[in-house]
């Protein structure tokens, strides 16, 4: 029934640090947006009837995760992280209902984890603490996670490079504004103004009629944007 899910790597060869997380403990970057498949512990979640700790994964599209592209939603969907069994590549095929994150705490002694798509929360934005943030995902980290989801919802396999067409230029804008806290940071400013302008910047047409945002779902204009957005954030930084 799972035929057609897909697992990280050559068979037999996982590494899986590079090809599943983007950032790890204690190496998390501040300036980084809350995204998809971002892992966080010890946070307060939404029980039955009660307010809980949990481990979590943030589990829906970037696209849900803010109302204006700067703001996260009042309640963010998560699901629970638990210890789990280091899984061969192979059985990531059956075993559907998880997403495996294994070597997610190198220095724990119990280091693989899995995300429980059957154990799910409600978070509020305050309770995700970026200094509780264990980790992020890959670009290809989170196209295996959202094909997993969407199967354990529907039945129905995705290829992960369809994902990738949904999620790669929400992922380029996080790459986008983490660059842009980075290049702020240097001149005393914190993520979260940093972040603001530059998602100020990247909703700007700069005159050409379409939205830099809008123009990161083409891949051909990456590069410059990227390129004129660190020029003006380092104009800015010779401003002050």
């Amino acid at each position: 029934m799972a035929d057609g899910l897909e697992y990280p790597g050559a068979e037999g060869s996982p590494d899986w640090a590079n090809q599943l997380y983007l950032y790890q403990a204690p190496d998390v970057s501040r300036c980084r947006p809350i995204f998809t498949g971002d892992i966080f512990f010890d946070v307060e979640v939404q029980g039955v009837g009660a307010i809980e700790q949990k481990n979590v994964l943030v589990i829906q599209h970037p696209c849900a995760l803010r109302s204006n592209g700067v703001d996260l939603t009042d309640t963010l969907m998560v699901v629970e992280v638990i210890p789990y069994e280091l899984l061969e590549q192979r059985q990531w095929l059956g075993r559907y209902r998880i997403m495996p994150l294994p070597e997610l705490v190198g220095s724990d002694p119990e280091p693989h984890r899995a995300a429980l798509f059957t154990s799910g929360y409600l978070v509020i934005p305050d309770s995700l603490d970026l200094g509780k943030r264990v980790a992020c995902l890959t670009q290809l980290g989170i196209n295996l996670l959202m094909q997993r989801w969407v199967f354990h919802n529907s039945r129905v396999v995705v290829p992960s490079w369809k994902y990738d067409e949904a999620i790669s230029a929400q992922y380029e804008e996080a790459d986008c504004i983490e660059e842009w806290c980075d290049i702020r940071g240097s001149q005393g400013i914190s993520p979260e103004p940093a972040t603001v302008e530059a998602a100020k910047w990247l909703d700007d047409d700069g005159g050409g009629g379409i939205a830099r945002c809008r123009l990161l779902e083409n891949p051909q204009y990456r590069s410059s944007i990227r390129k004129a957005m660190r020029k003006y954030a380092k104009e800015l930084n010779k401003r002050r």
